[in-house]
């Protein structure tokens, strides 16, 4: 090869032809990849949609999650996974083994959440999360809004969005996913406007076993508000309807409070485990 054409990866340190190459974050100002090392690093998603062929299916509910995990990580296991369409490297993550993974378009399913939850439950990172994110993509329609959105995530107060693992209400430390009325077109924004096909959620925290607990309340949640929406023509919601909607579908999404009794057997248990 040519000094022109000639490129060493990153990776490995083998030289590779420039046409061959692949560029993480899409800048080719980036130290590149050679195509064998490009794949253990990205896998482009070849998404499949859970209602394919059913012509009986109109503006049907599905969504999807970015899962990112910073650091080290059990990769094959989501690699494998049917749930997992693709996988890539994030810009916003930098340590060795980060990887942001993208899921097929799901359905709310109890078979399906059911795996969701294995497989999220299963990710043990072995660094602190803290550039890593979840972000929820949900089918758009004409009445799938992003300022129905917004109003939504503006009902909730600190302790239900936390709930929900949502970080839009500590905009200080979450610049990424600011709550910002009248601008939806922004990786910065917590609710992002720009996809042809979904409404982009950014306010999720990282999914993994620590968040595990949070993740079928927040699913049940938006796919709560989505069915709301669904059932209101444009025009039809004030804001202060919403963002009483958004309370009362967290409610509805939180899991109800264990009785007396078999909290104190759960507790009797943990003591003698201790």
């Amino acid at each position: 090869m040519c000094t022109d054409c000639r490129r060493t990866c990153q990776a490995c340190g083998d030289p590779c032809c420039y046409e061959d190459v692949y560029y993480p974050y899409g800048d080719d100002s980036d130290e590149p990849f050679c195509p064998g090392c490009s794949e253990e690093r990205h896998s482009e998603p070849q998404y499949l949609s859970p209602y394919a062929g059913n012509a009986k299916a109109r503006d049907p509910f599905t969504f999807g999650l970015e899962i990112e995990v910073e650091g080290g990580h059990d990769q094959d296991a989501l690699k494998n996974s049917l749930l997992i369409a693709g996988w890539c490297l994030d810009g916003s993550m930098h340590e060795e083994g980060s990887l942001e993974y993208q899921t097929n378009p799901l359905t709310a399913d109890p078979g399906t959440l059911r795996d969701l939850h294995a497989l999220v439950d299963g990710i043990r990172p072995d660094m602190e999360q803290e550039h890593s994110g979840g972000h929820m993509h949900l089918s758009r329609t004409a009445r799938q809004r992003a300022s129905r959105w917004y109003w939504a995530l503006s009902g909730l107060d600190d302790h239900q969005a936390d709930d929900l693992n949502m970080r839009h209400m500590k905009p200080l430390e979450n610049s990424w996913c600011r709550l910002s009325h009248g601008h939806y077109g922004s990786k910065f924004c917590a609710v992002n406007d720009e996809h042809c096909d979904t409404i982009e959620l950014r306010t999720f925290g990282p999914w993994h076993h620590g968040t595990a607990g949070k993740l079928i309340p927040a699913i049940t949640w938006a796919h709560t508000m989505w069915r709301c929406f669904q059932h209101s023509e444009p025009g039809t919601l004030r804001a202060t309807d919403i963002q009483a909607m958004s309370r009362t579908a967290y409610r509805a999404a939180m899991p109800a409070p264990l009785p007396i009794s078999e909290r104190l057997a759960v507790r009797r248990r943990e003591e003698v485990t201790v």
